[in-house]
């Protein structure tokens, strides 16, 4: 089967056949790759996914939210299908920076951020810098904390230096490689088999890899700023999302963002990390309701 033939029926055996169409928009010298379902007429809101990913993450969600809501998912830069940048720029405000682009370019209105894991961060830093053209935003298992360097040097060192990860001699080999890091339980078949197919590029003959430049694992990247000092000034509402079992936002994690945001509501979910493709029903619920209440 051509890959670009299965990988719309992989993404239409989780979205019920809503299939996205893909538009690129240049940002700061490079270009991002855009996911846009639903009408023009509806209220947008910009998913992000998070480190590692790209945006077919939020597949699952999108028959909870389409028709009603106009979704716009794009591969952060240096993921998925979009560029990555030369020399690498991975901090927080070169991925907020590109936001802007893509604000201007397929939602100019007010819109609402949703972003999960570094997702998240980048949706909160934009929303903290351009107040007036946020409605709501919406954080997944995002920590606002700044990564500790201690914490963090070991297995980001690993990777310093190395852009492009390791090689497989199959298609085969590399869907086998695909994994939830961290580790997440009870995912959907279809689910894994959308995210995979998505995840890996042939690079030349007997050469797949992840689609992912490692230089965002940089220790001056998306996990060296503290956020904490700028959730005080969201002017917007705020939903927070967690994952009991989670070790990214835990209990004391959660505690400290509910006091810290002025207008926040909170929903713990059962599962780790990556409960929104563990549990795509109750949370795109949870999400529909809170979107469909913002005004």
């Amino acid at each position: 089967m051509d890959l670009i033939v299965e990988g719309r029926a992989r993404t239409a055996a989780v979205t019920g056949g809503l299939v996205p169409t893909s538009v690129r928009v240049p940002t700061s010298g490079l270009a991002l790759r855009c996911l846009v379902w639903g009408s023009e007429s509806d209220p947008t809101a910009l998913l992000l996914h998070g480190n590692g990913g790209h945006a077919h993450w939020w597949d699952a969600l999108v028959p909870a939210l389409v028709p009603g809501w106009r979704l716009v998912a794009p591969d952060l830069r240096g993921h998925g299908e979009s560029d990555w940048a030369e020399p690498p720029r991975y901090r927080l405000e070169d991925f907020a920076r590109d936001l802007t682009s893509v604000h201007d370019a397929l939602a100019p209105g007010r819109m609402v951020l949703v972003g999960h894991s570094m997702g998240g961060r980048v949706a909160a830093w934009y929303a903290t810098a351009h107040p007036e053209r946020v409605r709501g935003l919406v954080l997944l298992d995002s920590r606002m904390n700044r990564v500790r360097r201690r914490e963090a040097a070991g297995w980001r060192a690993r990777v310093a230096g190395m852009r492009v990860g390791r090689g497989y001699a199959t298609r085969d080999q590399a869907l086998a490689a695909f994994r939830f890091v961290p580790d997440e339980v009870a995912v959907s078949p279809a689910i894994v088999a959308d995210l995979a197919h998505h995840a890996i590029v042939e690079r030349g003959p007997g050469d797949w890899t992840f689609r992912f430049d490692r230089a965002v694992l940089s220790l001056e990247g998306d996990g060296a700023g503290d956020l904490f000092p700028r959730l005080g000034r969201l002017s917007c509402p705020v939903l927070v999302m967690a994952g009991a079992a989670s070790w990214i936002m835990d209990a004391a994690q959660r505690d400290a963002m509910t006091a810290a945001i002025p207008d926040c509501a909170l929903r713990v979910f059962p599962g780790g990390h990556h409960f929104l493709v563990a549990q795509p029903g109750p949370v795109g619920l949870a999400l529909r309701v809170f979107l469909d209440g913002l005004d």
